[in-house]
């Protein structure tokens, strides 16, 4: 190799190593730009924003603050929250697009899919299983796949499975204003979607911004992360709340429409802020004319009044008869449970009890009658859906969302807690039914009136109930997961 190879040879390593250098140069150039843009967004007075001014320690002192640090770890989370949003978006366009025999297969698939959905929070699951229920049932309808619960006339037998679909027509999804079809077992949404409707978490916030075209947001990924993060970060700001407590459930049609949750408050505690904070004012006007609407979606239910018609699809094979049964002969109460709760478990003595069919939950511990670590606590609960969110109306404080929420009880670690908002029972079905507020009215069916209650395994170490309750022979599960209702009880009025 003569001399001038190696010169040649040795240029072109200097130029490698100088174009290396230059570039990663460049890119510490472009990170300390965006680090910059991100402490102009952090800073908000003059005085610390000074600090941007000269090279000194302070600023990298600024950039290590953990505020800042935790501000883009949240952006991060909420990214991961935009995931579903935008998967759910991409299944909806490809269903669009088909026939509606297929529109219906692919709706029951991800209905089926949606409980081992790993990135979905639990509320999106409820959220996006509710959507793609009324899809289903609509689509249901339009095919005529479906057949509508005929009027039951006399000499009924109450152990026929007809009369409690007509019960539950005529009297729980009467009160809930939602329509009931009978149909296959393949299509059938079980009774989870009516018990849904019973969950403490089965509502959501709702805002719209008519100034943005919902097709341009959804059909740009980027644009959409976007704008969720963009609307959590300014809601965060103008509510003084954590960005943690705000989730957005799913995004609709409406001009663009976002619907979302806020924990650790209620619709009215959240309209009375937002009416004494001038900065919520700001960012609502601006953003949706300030108005923040209440969706109780299991029912479509808002406060502004309007209601529309959902539906639920049941089939026969909801129904277990094996496990349909009387007590009459059986004494008033025995004890049950296991050793750590021991309690008077009350026959329903004058009712008939139809069984249903039972999802998977990996063992059934947790309906057997030994006595085990595992089994769930039987308590009743009355269909009349007003009398869930609100019970005893009357009695109800401005706000309080439920009669006994701020009540104080022990929780199963023995700590002094409030009873919160959730599902009201009773371990004596007579009070669902003869209390006076009668949380399961009487439906005329034929010459006979029957009440609907539903029998329900609760998680013991998940009830509430204060000192008052226990006086009412109420009780509180605060989320649906921890109710798993295995029998419908038919009271007949005698």
């Amino acid at each position: 190799m003569n001399l001038w190879s190696i010169i040649g040879i040795s240029l072109l390593c200097v130029s490698v190593i100088v174009i290396i250098c230059v570039f990663e140069y460049c890119r510490r150039q472009r990170q300390e730009q965006s680090r910059r843009i991100g402490i102009k967004e952090f800073l908000q007075d003059e005085s610390q924003d000074r600090f941007l001014q000269d090279e000194s320690q302070d600023y990298w002192n600024i950039y290590q603050n953990e505020d800042f640090i935790s501000k883009y770890r949240k952006d991060d989370m909420t990214i991961q929250e935009v995931q579903p949003i935008k998967s759910k978006i991409s299944i909806e366009q490809q269903i669009s697009k088909q026939p509606i025999k297929q529109q219906i297969q692919t709706l029951n698939q991800e209905i089926i899919k949606i409980d081992n959905n790993i990135i979905a929070t639990y509320n999106q699951k409820q959220y996006y299983k509710h959507q793609y229920q009324q899809q289903l049932f609509k689509k249901l309808k339009d095919s005529g796949e479906v057949k509508q619960i005929p009027h039951v006339k006399q000499n009924i037998e109450v152990s026929n499975p007809e009369v409690a679909l007509y019960v539950l027509k005529e009297s729980l999804l009467r009160d809930q204003n939602r329509e009931l079809l009978q149909t296959s077992k393949q299509y059938s949404f079980g009774f989870d979607s009516i018990l849904g409707a019973y969950g403490s978490d089965q509502s959501c916030l709702k805002v719209r911004n008519t100034n943005l075209d919902y097709d341009t947001i959804v059909n740009d990924n980027q644009l959409l992360e976007k704008h969720l993060i963009e609307f959590k970060q300014k809601l965060s700001n103008s509510l003084n709340i954590s960005i943690d407590q705000i989730e957005i459930l799913g995004v609709s049609k409406g001009s663009f429409e976002i619907n979302f949750q806020i924990t650790g408050k209620n619709s009215d505690e959240i309209q009375q802020e937002i009416k004494n904070n001038p900065n919520a004012q700001k960012f609502l006007n601006e953003y949706c004319n300030g108005q923040v609407e209440y969706v109780a979606y299991f029912d479509n239910t808002r406060t502004a009044g309007a209601k529309n018609s959902t539906g639920v699809a049941l089939s026969s094979d909801d129904f277990n008869k094996e496990f349909n049964m009387t007590w009459d002969k059986l004494p008033e109460k025995e004890q049950r449970g296991p050793p750590y709760h021991r309690y008077d478990y009350y026959f329903p003595k004058g009712c008939f009890g139809l069984g249903l069919k039972l999802k998977n939950y990996g063992n059934d511990d947790w309906i057997k009658m030994d006595g085990n670590a595992n089994e769930w606590r039987i308590l009743y609960h009355g269909t009349k859906n007003f009398a869930v969110n609100g019970i005893v109306k009357t009695e109800l404080n401005p706000g309080s969302g439920q009669n006994h929420a701020d009540n104080d009880c022990i929780d199963e670690f023995g700590n002094k807690v409030k009873v919160g908002n959730g599902i009201y029972f009773s371990d004596k079905y007579t009070v669902c039914v003869y209390d006076g507020n009668q949380y399961a009215p009487f439906t005329q069916v034929g010459d006979k009136q029957f009440a609907v209650i539903f029998m329900s395994r609760v998680n013991p170490k998940k009830i509430r109930q204060s000192d008052l309750m226990k006086l009412k022979n109420y009780f509180v599960v605060n989320e649906s997961k921890d109710v798993r209702s295995y029998r419908i009880l038919l009271h007949e009025k005698k």
